[in-house]
């Protein structure tokens, strides 16, 4: 029986790992009470491995200190461990090591032979950078390709750079995408990017084209990171088609697609005058939800060089979206009301959509309707449109902050 109570007793929920942040080096060592380096290098292999990991590869880039970390490997008798560690912290980011690199090579190289694939890598990439010895680029891609046949991804995509550039090696573009394709999705995507680049340089139409395709692989190979491919294809010199295959490629890829990569190209298109390819981009945008078109969808109603017809379908779009829940949308059509732009003018229109946006707390649009209110200059309303001014002050908005210190003031 008492089994039987015991079992019928709720489990105690597992507790949820503190998770610590800090905001640079100094701060986690204080708070780790961690000692200086030359302390630190007498510490038990292990301690020094934890400590020099955190100062070597912790995620936040802010929190490590390379001198540190590095010193505080090289001090002391090598080990697998510490060595392997080295490694990987040498792909992880930019260092010199001045005149210790031949010594960090002889390091590298015994542990290479001893199947350590990062290390493979990173003897190249010092090879590579001529840190503290004679830049070769030979010895490089040697070292890099060896590091790709075993399967290293840095090894596999310095490779096929050096492949694409005949850089330590011929040219051979074919065998660079053969290297590329061992990579899994997300880094093949990035890789192309590079590869785009370094054959565009060339500026030839034939090789243009070749890194435009590149740039569009990249997009359907990862949406999410669309970003990356989108600001390179936005580079002048690329052929007028392949801006409309990257839009059709985001489009395919519905909402695994980067949010942000559309409204790019989008503005892009806007900035270099381009409004009517523009424009259905940005209703598009609004459609699914994107606030910062509806912006550019605003401003459209005002310009002298959009056809009437093509205005009356933008209110039309910013309409719908307004219906739909979204107040920068509905506060776009307030200002279109209030001043005219694009529609027949309405303060009634106006004060309706802004009111619309304002419930929805959109603090610009609280602002613009305290204020509209209180122009109207009708007492009985002077208390409402003071009412959305704090509103909207409360949201931060700096406008409404200073017309309520002026009415203070007064």
């Amino acid at each position: 029986m008492a089994a039987d109570g015991n079992a019928s007793q709720p489990a105690k929920p597992t507790p949820r790992p503190v998770i610590e942040t800090f905001s640079s080096w100094e701060e986690m060592r204080t708070a780790k009470g961690w000692p200086s380096v030359e302390v630190a290098a007498k510490l038990p292999p292990q301690k020094r491995l934890e400590i020099a990991s955190a100062a070597l590869t912790s995620r936040n880039r802010n929190v490590r200190n390379l001198d540190y970390g590095f010193a505080l490997l090289l001090n002391g008798t090598p080990s697998k461990d510490t060595t392997r560690l080295l490694a990987k912290a040498i792909l992880m980011n930019e260092y010199t090591f001045g005149p210790k690199a031949p010594s960090v090579l002889s390091l590298l190289a015994a542990e290479s032979m001893r199947g350590c694939k990062s290390c493979v890598a990173a003897y190249a990439e010092i090879q590579y950078s001529g840190d503290g010895i004679p830049q070769n680029d030979e010895v490089a891609f040697k070292w890099y390709r060896w590091a790709a046949i075993v399967g290293n991804s840095k090894g596999i995509e310095a490779t096929a750079i050096a492949l694409t550039e005949g850089r330590g090696t011929p040219k051979d573009f074919k065998e660079a995408m053969n290297w590329a394709d061992r990579l899994d999705a997300p880094r093949r995507a990035k890789l192309y990017v590079e590869l785009a680049k370094s054959v565009a340089g060339s500026g030839t139409p034939e090789d243009l084209a070749t890194s435009a395709d590149l740039l569009v692989r990249s997009i359907k190979l990862n949406p999410a990171d669309a970003r990356r491919p989108i600001k390179q294809l936005l580079a002048s010199g690329y052929p007028a088609d392949v801006r409309s295959k990257a839009i059709s490629a985001l489009r395919a890829a519905g909402d695994k697609a980067d949010p942000v990569a559309l409204l790019t190209i989008a503005q892009s298109l806007w900035n270099a005058g381009s409004t009517g390819e523009a424009i259905p981009i940005f209703e598009e945008l609004v459609s699914n939800g994107d606030a910062a078109a509806a912006d550019y969808l605003a401003q459209a109603l005002g310009r002298s060089d959009v056809a009437q017809q093509e205005k009356d379908r933008i209110v039309d779009t910013l309409r719908k979206a307004a219906d739909a829940g979204q107040p920068s949308a509905a506060r776009a059509l307030g200002n279109a009301y209030y001043y005219g732009t694009g529609v027949q003018q309405s303060a009634v229109k106006a004060r309706a959509f802004r009111e619309q946006a304002a419930k929805r707390n959109d603090a610009e649009a609280q602002y613009l309707l305290g204020m509209m209110i209180l122009d109207a200059g009708t007492a009985d309303e002077a208390g409402i449109g003071r009412q959305w001014l704090e509103r909207s002050a409360s949201s931060g908005y700096t406008l409404a902050r200073a017309a309520i210190m002026k009415m203070n003031s007064n």
